[in-house]
């Protein structure tokens, strides 16, 4: 059995006894137990297991380490906390080792800053004049919590799902930075730490382990993080990541569900039955509108709007991010998407801020019911499908990025396409029971053998 791993009720747990250095107030528990998802009977050898548990001993150890930082934090509120007071005093704040070695006339003014009312017997206010707190010491494992603090109104529009994600990764790609180069001071970082980083990440990509976007993904993760942090506390940092990213392998796009498969396969009668009620309509919805599956899966009542002479869903920022401001828009609904709609007339509560979790669980029921077209398909290729059928249509560019929410990097002028518009081009377009479709060549060659 690999190390740290145990067996409860058929799961692969992660075990370990809390580290001597490390105190109950930190970690309260003397024996840890975390499930890793894994089950036994799928993963006999505890391979994936084993990867799932150095995740959790990674993220495990970088809480300990965050919360042991909590004394960097007050370090640098009492400092910024001195730079305001010195901004309100019309001073530069400077700590006294920089203080001392300005101009007498810069370090008179200083002193007759004091002069003021009771000035000079105000510890803060004299500390905050002469320079009197020094610079925090941001350790790497601070650096995010740091992040957190500055960012703190944007991350508050982030639903639970979408903050823990944000953290999440953030908290992992900095725990593996410091357990390649150790927890040092942010700005103290070199070009040989980041030349050792990447060296760590070129192996386990070779090795295959990881694919080079994943490791593109973590170091620009860590860079943000540091920059931000070092333009936050107005202090220089070498941009040692510098031209350090990894060659990334071509990408394959994901393959679009054909208009056949769609008909006689995933609408063929009983075919979704043995998926549960939500999963199944989110599927449906899917098909006619090309709406991204956490888009759906997140609507409330006031954004379905069935009564509607055209009846149309709105996908809005509610209680969460979209993926970019193009996503906002009204979807009209037609066909099966409409009649799955109405049977949730106030959206998905099971899934709703879950839209990994509903991936997967659909990608699971398609594989396991031969529903999946090639290996390679999955829940998002009929988004892919329904951009393809619109290319057969005479929608214009415009048009199409409109109906799938992307990103035109164009500046977004007036209220868009009517939905009377739009709803002409998804009737064009959509698929339902009965419909003859012809089966692309290659179906038919599979059926034939």
């Amino acid at each position: 059995m690999p190390e740290r791993l145990g067996r409860r009720n058929g799961i692969w747990i992660y075990v370990r006894r809390r580290p001597e250095q490390i105190p109950a107030a930190i970690e309260p528990r003397i024996n840890i137990r975390i499930s890793t998802g894994v089950r036994i009977k799928d993963d006999k050898a505890g391979v994936k297991a084993a990867r799932k548990a150095a995740i959790i001993e990674s993220e495990l150890e970088a809480s300990w380490r965050a919360k042991a930082g909590h004394g960097a934090r007050a370090d640098a509120l009492a400092f910024e906390q001195a730079r305001e007071r010195a901004r309100v005093l019309a001073l530069p704040y400077k700590p006294a080792e920089e203080a001392v070695r300005e101009s007498i006339d810069d370090i008179h003014r200083r002193l007759a800053a004091l002069e003021v009312g009771d000035r000079r017997h105000d510890p803060v206010t004299v500390a905050a004049a002469l320079g009197g707190v020094p610079l925090p010491t941001i350790l790497l494992s601070g650096v995010l919590a740091e992040v957190e603090i500055f960012k703190a109104a944007g991350l508050a529009k982030k639903s639970p799902e979408q903050l823990r994600k944000w953290r999440n990764g953030r908290t992992l790609a900095m725990s593996r930075l410091i357990d390649v180069v150790g927890d040092k001071p942010f700005d103290q970082l070199s070009r040989e730490d980041a030349l050792l980083f990447v060296d760590w990440w070129t192996e386990r990509v070779v090795d295959g382990e990881v694919q080079s976007g994943t490791a593109n993904r973590g170091l620009t993760q860590i860079t943000g993080m540091l920059s931000a942090v070092a333009r936050r506390h107005r202090r220089p940092l070498d941009k040692v990541f510098s031209g350090l990213m990894l060659e990334e392998e071509t990408s394959r796009p994901r393959p679009p569900f054909s208009a056949w498969w769609i008909v006689n396969r995933l609408l063929a009668p009983g075919a979704l039955d043995a998926m549960n009620a939500e999963e199944r309509a989110i599927v449906l919805v899917m098909i006619n509108t090309g709406a991204r599956p956490s888009e759906i899966a997140n609507l409330r009542a006031p954004r379905i709007h069935l009564d509607s002479n055209i009846p149309h869903i709105q996908v809005r920022p509610d209680d969460r991010v979209l993926k970019t401001e193009f996503s906002w828009r009204d979807l009209p609904l037609v066909g099966v998407s409409l009649e799955a709609m109405r049977a949730f007339p106030d959206g998905f509560p099971r899934y709703r801020d879950k839209g990994d979790t509903l991936s997967k669980a659909v990608n699971s029921f398609f594989a396991d019911h031969g529903l999946r077209e090639t290996e390679r398909h999955t829940l998002y290729s009929l988004r892919h499908s329904f951009k393809d059928r619109l290319r057969g249509t005479s929608a214009t560019d415009e048009m199409k990025d409109e109906l799938m929410g992307h990103d035109t990097k164009k500046p977004k002028y007036g209220a868009g396409h009517s939905l009377h518009l739009k709803l002409g081009f998804i009737e064009q377009i959509a698929l339902a029971h009965g419909i003859d479709v012809p089966a692309p060549l290659v179906l038919i060659r599979k059926v034939a053998s």
